[in-house]
């Protein structure tokens, strides 16, 4: 299993804002000096005066007590915000502002500021640390607010990181002069490599049970999922890579069947509802089928072995499915004609319907744009220039294409030689190999025209003389992943490939098929496209010892 993680969450106590109405307003005439007369608001009515100019000596005004609602004369020298006054003379500033100079022009004048208090939270309240800030606004209940050795206006004995004035930036417990990584907590880290999984560019799940397939959300959630003696196990851990259920089983097939029970998991990418579909050759209500179980974003279960495509004796080991990201799905399979059911967010089936009939046993694959769960199914004939696709309505209740639409190729390989993928416009890509060191991309616009014609060569994977790429899309579910509206594709090849060989190259590609990025990399598996890619832009790739998560790859 994958080993767990651990998070750690600090809080910090933040400074009282505002306490009540400590401090008691005062009224004040203004006189502005200029070169010609001066205008004052009469501070009893509001209504203004006219006063001659001002030269420096004392004019007199009228002030109103606030408190009292009494005039009395002042003379009154206007500098600023600093009010002088002589007569009854007291120095004030303005309420919000605290007096830094102050001065008399008379013998008896004393220079005072405004403190006084109307029975506020912070008169006369209990003061358990001692500091001389009262409890009810007290930044820091623990010590003295004034002890603030780094400057970061968080007093000491309430600091995390007290000689830190950058704090903990990631809130993983550790100081930020001391964090090995800032992106994330430094004890995170699943395969031991001593570098913390967030500054980590390739980190090992360490997943220690065989998988037949996987998927990921778009916030890193994954789901695996394998056969074993009649049993679908399966999965889930979180998006930090916590469990959420450990393995548990989610359906059950017949353990004698020869073709085994090839199962497919789906997570949707938002609602992270689970979609696994496998072969039985046992089921009911007839001798083949390809069932279903739906679970929750819990991974508890919806509905479990239900059948969505029955058909006597039929040969399905190439169904396929996909989920978009509301939790409905689609599955189809090609025993001659292909075959496909749609399945709501509530897990109940819709009628089995017939997509087209081209005479395909080989090649199902599927994709949806997410948003809308319009989508795209495609099957092939043998080999050839025989592959050929139909596009449908959101919920499969109508078909955009009237019937199957062929895919003109200059070759494709046999007993599954290609696959597809759509993104949230529904501009969709095929991708298949033509050749033993040929890679073609084709690209169509969401009305379903041709965009761009992409090519590349490869390496002789296969190591024969003339490359023998057949089985290059066998492996189930091979869903071209999207990054944003662009693809994410790469090289495939068969089981014959030698392990020393087995070093793949994966790229992106706008919908107009412009490269934007490649990379290349030793984990991978034969007859497949084994990455998934998740909403920040990490790649999920599995190879033979489990998968593997990098980080801004391709």
């Amino acid at each position: 299993m994958m080993r767990g993680r651990s998070s750690w969450f600090l809080s910090v106590l933040l400074p009282c804002v505002a306490c009540g109405d400590d401090t008691t307003a005062t009224t004040e005439s203004i006189s502005t000096t200029d070169t010609g007369t001066s205008t004052t608001d009469d501070a009893t009515t509001g209504a203004p005066t006219t006063e001659a100019p001002t030269t420096g000596a004392p004019t007199t005004s009228a002030v109103s007590d606030s408190e009292t609602g009494t005039t009395t004369g002042e003379t009154t020298t206007t500098t600023g915000e600093t009010t002088t006054t002589t007569g009854e003379t007291t120095t004030t500033t303005d309420a919000s502002t605290i007096a830094e100079t102050s001065s008399s022009t008379t013998e008896d004048t004393s220079s005072t500021t405004d403190t006084s208090t109307t029975g506020g939270l912070c008169d006369d309240g209990p003061d358990g640390d001692g500091d001389g800030v009262p409890d009810a606004c007290d930044a820091c209940q623990g010590g003295d607010d004034a002890l603030d050795g780094d400057g970061d206006g968080i007093a000491d004995a309430c600091n995390v990181c007290p000689e830190d004035p950058e704090g903990d930036s990631d809130m993983d417990g550790v100081c930020d002069g001391e964090d090995l990584c800032l992106a994330g907590p430094d004890d995170v880290d699943v395969d031991n490599d001593g570098t913390p999984d967030a500054c980590d560019d390739e980190v090992d799940l360490g997943i220690d049970t065989p998988i037949d397939d996987y998927d990921v959300a778009a916030d890193g959630a994954l789901v695996v999922v394998r056969g074993d003696a009649g049993a679908l196990k399966v999965t889930c851990w979180n998006g930090d890579g916590t469990v959420r259920r450990p393995e548990f089983t989610a359906g059950s097939y017949d353990a004698g069947q020869a073709l085994g029970a090839k199962p497919e998991i789906h997570i949707a990418r938002e609602a992270q509802k689970v979609l696994v579909t496998w072969f039985d050759a046992g089921g009911n209500p007839a001798n083949h089928r390809i069932a279903y179980s739906l679970l929750s974003n819990e991974c508890e279960a919806i509905v479990t072995g239900e059948t969505a495509i029955a058909l006597p004796d039929a040969y399905f080991e190439f169904h396929n499915a996909a989920i978009d990201a509301a939790g409905n799905s689609v599955i189809t399979v090609s025993p001659n004609q292909t075959l496909i059911t749609f399945v709501d967010a509530d897990g109940v089936a819709g009628a089995q319907q017939e997509a087209f009939d081209i005479d395909a046993v080989y090649g199902d694959h599927v994709a949806l744009n997410q948003v809308t769960g319009e989508g795209i199914v495609a099957a092939q004939q043998h080999s050839g220039n025989g592959i050929y696709y139909r596009r449908f309505q959101p919920g499969g209740v109508g078909w955009i294409d009237p019937g199957p639409v062929q895919l003109p190729v200059n070759y494709h390989y046999w007993y599954d030689g290609f696959t597809v993928g759509m993104n949230d416009q529904s501009e969709f890509v095929f991708l298949w190999r033509s050749g033993g060191t040929t890679l073609d991309m084709r690209f169509f616009a969401a009305d379903g025209t041709d965009v761009a014609d992409v090519q590349r060569t490869t390496i002789d994977f296969e190591g024969w003389d003339g490359g023998h790429c057949y089985d290059s899309f066998r492996r189930r579910h091979q869903e071209v992943p999207v990054r944003g509206d662009d693809f994410v594709l790469g090289e495939v090849y068969n089981w014959i490939t030698p392990q020393q060989n087995r070093v793949v190259h994966h790229f992106a590609y706008t919908p107009l098929g412009e490269l934007l990025g490649e990379g290349e990399t030793d984990v991978n598996l034969d007859e497949g496209l084994t990455i998934r890619v998740d909403g920040a832009g990490r790649s999920f790739l599995r190879g033979p010892s489990g998968i593997v998560v990098r980080a801004d790859y391709p």
